[in-house]
């Protein structure tokens, strides 16, 4: 018996006496944040700022404003890099690139191993409806999808946006944090866009669907250039509703949209039907 008991201590005491050194901490949770108004935006500041109450930050953003670009890439031109310091003390890197290029670049040779989320903006300006088609800030959450990173693409209304960079932030981290704890499907992304603060505050979150419109009115201002050329400047105004349950819908009743958007826009519906014209 006295030996048995020998054998049990000396077991107990090499489970319970485990040396530090022994013991690897998890490892963080890391974040990409990028955008397409450009690396010294203060969306991008604010929003990053935030995140760092969950995970790593890593800022890799275009270097000048690359709004309305979509999903274009780099095919022709070299790309610069740029160590920067932003207004808040964080550390960025800005890329002479498009949103969606930016995002490649960071995730092939700047990041090991892949982050574990991207998050892109805050933009100035919402992305809603037929808009996500079109932004940069959207592009560049859904090329990390095509990489198998789960992403949320983040935008807020343009009227009085640098006053709302702190609150949407707050907003964003909420969204954040559900993705770390639940994740997100294979091919899929989140478009989230946040109103103006109402009085009394965000009315909470809502999950919508993309509206299937126009949002704001949009025009070409004509003018004449000094050279003498005819010149046309988009002008862009926000604005408009759209069909209950849509993103549009949501924000102008006061609350944070959140889209869950996927990649592929096979029309299944016409499938059969065009095998038999084509057959």
């Amino acid at each position: 018996m006295p030996r048995v008991r020998l054998v049990l201590a000396l077991l107990l005491s090499s489970w319970v006496f485990v040396p530090a050194a022994a013991q690897q901490p998890p490892a963080p949770y890391r974040i990409l944040i990028s955008n397409d108004d450009g690396v010294r935006a203060p969306g991008l500041a604010a929003v990053a700022q935030i995140l760092q109450a969950i995970g790593q930050i890593i800022i890799v953003a275009p270097s000048e404003n690359q709004s309305g670009k979509g999903h274009s890439i780099n095919t022709s031109e070299p790309i610069f890099r740029e160590d920067v310091t932003l207004p808040n003390g964080l550390k960025a890197i800005g890329l002479s690139a498009t949103p969606a290029t930016t995002v490649n670049v960071a995730m092939s040779n700047i990041l090991k191993p892949l982050p574990d989320l991207v998050v892109s903006g805050i933009n100035r300006g919402y992305n809603l409806g037929y808009a996500a088609y079109l932004s940069g800030t959207v592009g560049a959450a859904r090329e990390a999808a095509i990489h198998g990173v789960p992403a949320i693409a983040t935008s807020v209304a343009e009227e009085n946006a640098a006053r709302n960079y702190g609150a949407a932030a707050e907003e964003v981290l909420g969204v954040a944090r559900r993705v770390k704890q639940y994740g997100l499907p294979p091919n899929t992304f989140l478009n989230v866009n946040i109103p103006q603060m109402p009085q009394g505050g965000y009315r909470g979150y809502r999950i919508t669907t993309q509206a299937p419109q126009k949002v704001g009115e949009e025009r070409f201002a004509e003018m004449t250039h000094p050279s003498g050329r005819t010149i046309y400047w988009n002008v862009y105004k926000e604005g408009g509703t759209g069909p209950e349950g849509t993103d549009i819908r949501a924000v102008s009743e006061g609350y944070v949209s959140v889209t869950p958007m996927k990649l592929g826009e096979t029309d299944a519906a016409q499938f059969e039907a065009l095998r038999a014209i084509f057959k």
